[in-house]
């Protein structure tokens, strides 16, 4: 009889025991799991953890000028704070212009604000149009006012020059172009290409 009875207290223990296992391994973790393989893994734990992780995110917007704008992500969040503002990593972006032209842009973070469809790209920012290319730490910009405000190592390469300056802002409809200093005292930096002595 005493056999019969430490059976079944063990057999309760380890039904208990099993399902505390399965529910502390399956349940209870709400961490996104990471291959080991997966080569931007520091990239992915900024939104590792988090419920509310979207794989592949993208946003699609028109003005009323018919100038389009999208915006893709591998990873993004919404943030906690404001709910119209998305938190995304891994960023492309093309803005349609109404004249055909498209101009492109990646980074490797942008905060997106779902309301208006203005965007703080940060990280390795890129800006290609045509023949030129615009990189810089931040970008800020503006849909609605079709503008961009790149600052923080700002770099201008074109096939007929290169320029280093604090900050570059773009009206994106008429191209007109602004290139500052943050210091007065600074110079911004021009190179010149010459391509075989046709200027």
């Amino acid at each position: 009889m005493n056999k019969k009875i430490y059976i079944q207290i063990s057999l309760i223990f380890l039904v208990i025991f099993i399902i505390i296992f399965i529910y502390i391994y399956y349940f209870s973790s709400s961490k996104t799991k990471i291959t080991e393989n997966d080569k931007e893994k520091t990239e992915v734990n900024t939104v590792q953890g988090t419920d509310d992780l979207i794989k592949e995110m993208f946003y699609y917007s028109e003005d009323n000028k018919g100038n389009k704008y999208e915006i893709k992500s591998e990873y993004g969040i919404i943030s906690p704070d404001k709910s119209n503002l998305i938190l995304m990593d891994k960023v492309t972006a093309i803005i349609y212009l109404l004249n055909g032209e498209k101009i492109f842009i990646s980074s490797k973070k942008a905060e997106y604000d779902d309301d208006n469809n203005n965007t703080s790209f940060s990280g390795s920012v890129e800006l290609l149009y045509v023949n030129h290319v615009i990189k810089s730490d931040n970008m800020y910009l503006s849909f609605n006012e079709q503008t961009a405000s790149l600052y923080d190592n700002v770099e201008y390469k074109s096939t007929l020059s290169n320029l280093t300056a604090d900050r570059v802002f773009i009206n994106l409809i008429n191209k007109n172009t602004k290139i500052q200093m943050n210091d007065a005292n600074n110079n911004i930096l021009v190179r010149s290409i010459i391509n075989n002595g046709n200027n």
